[in-house]
């Protein structure tokens, strides 16, 4: 038996253009920051921006972390690689 499916591209647009999908990306951007401000020098924060995503480059939501004030120690150790190879690794 084939399986035929066919994507609603309406509906992913829609989904990742909500107001939801935006909580929950800024929702992992500030476990993020948190994350990476208990074991780095620098400080870290987490902001809501909007991506370019998809087959069609559309506008959708999502979020950012960035040092707000770098310290040379967590450049060279690598911090923010470091924390968002954890959390994959814990599925958080």
């Amino acid at each position: 038996m084939t399986v035929k499916y066919k994507a609603d591209d309406f509906g992913l647009r829609k989904l990742a253009q909500s107001p939801e999908m935006g909580a929950a990306t800024l929702e992992a951007a500030k476990l993020m920051a948190g994350n990476a401000n208990a074991v780095g020098d620098s400080k870290y924060e987490a902001e809501s921006t909007t991506v370019t995503a998809g087959w069609a480059n559309e506008k959708r939501a999502g979020a950012v972390v960035r040092e707000s004030e770098p310290h040379w120690r967590d450049w060279r150790d690598g911090v923010l690689l470091r924390v968002a190879a954890a959390m994959k690794v814990r599925r958080k």
